[in-house]
This record gives C-alpha cells, sequence and structure tokens, in this order.
C-alpha cells in the first residue's frame, strides 16, 4: 500500500508558507513586510502601513465541509490578492506527522493588501456553505488599524 507523508514539521512548514505568500504579495504589488494572522491572533487589534500585505493562515477541514469565508470582506480598506488551501500534516498536540489522505486537515490561508489609512475589521466564520453563516461554528476577527 503505498503511503503519502509530508517531511515538513509544522514550524518549518507554516515558516516556508508565509514566506511565500509574502513573496507572491509582494509580486502582486503589496510592500514587503506585512501582518501575519493565525488563530492565535483572533480577537487581536494590529498595525500596518497602507500597502501593507495581510496573510491569514487558519485550520478547515474541508473534507466535512466547514470552510472560512469573509463576513463582509471591507474591500475599501483591503484588496484580496489570492487565497489558498494546503494540506496540513503534522498533528498541533503530538507534532507527528498525518497521513496524507482523504478529510485531512487543511490549512487556508489569504493574502490581503491595505489599501487607505482608517481602521476597519476582518472578520471570518467557519461553517458550512449550505447551512449559511447564521451556523458557524467558529469565528476569527482582528481589528486592523491602517496607517
Amino acid at each position: 500500500m503505498y503511503r503519502r507523508t509530508l517531511l515538513l514539521t509544522a514550524a518549518p512548514a507554516a515558516l516556508i508558507l508565509f514566506s511565500l505568500l509574502i513573496s507572491v504579495a509582494v509580486a502582486f504589488g503589496g510592500k514587503a513586510g506585512g501582518l501575519v494572522l493565525t488563530k492565535k491572533d483572533n480577537g487581536g487589534t494590529f498595525k500596518v502601513k497602507s500597502g501593507e500585505v495581510i496573510s491569514i493562515g487558519l485550520h478547515e477541514v474541508g473534507a466535512a465541509g466547514y470552510a472560512w469565508y469573509f463576513d463582509k470582506l471591507d474591500t475599501d480598506y483591503f484588496e484580496a490578492l489570492g487565497d489558498k488551501s494546503v494540506t496540513l500534516l503534522p498533528d498541533d498536540k503530538t507534532g507527528k506527522q498525518e497521513k496524507l489522505q482523504a478529510g485531512s486537515r487543511m490549512f487556508a490561508t489569504w493574502m490581503l493588501m491595505a489599501r487607505k489609512k482608517g481602521k476597519s475589521e476582518l472578520k471570518l466564520r467557519y461553517y458550512r456553505i449550505w447551512e449559511g453563516p447564521q451556523t458557524a461554528v467558529e469565528t476569527f476577527s482582528a481589528q486592523i488599524e491602517i496607517e
């Protein structure tokens, strides 16, 4: 039986992923540097400069139908540069690598560029699309101050 496993652990994989995200975002016209947000940043307030890139990375289980969706992305303040989901194999608690298989956890990422000075909130909801946003089992939000 053929088995595939990733050779990366969680920390280096996340670092490589976010480095790649920042590089791609700069190629789309954003400034280097930027802000990287993960679940631990939920509820926080952050400052960025106009033109900087904001990367958001959150776990999801797409095979169960759940995914993260923006709750009214404020396009006056943020320009969407791209999004992607990649298989995330190392387990958060044990650090052991999971097997690549149907139903594996995913790491969804979004790249946004701060457009102009001001304050706005980034808010995402985690739900099954057919059940609607009112059934969200989890939320993520961050207050962003753009200088």
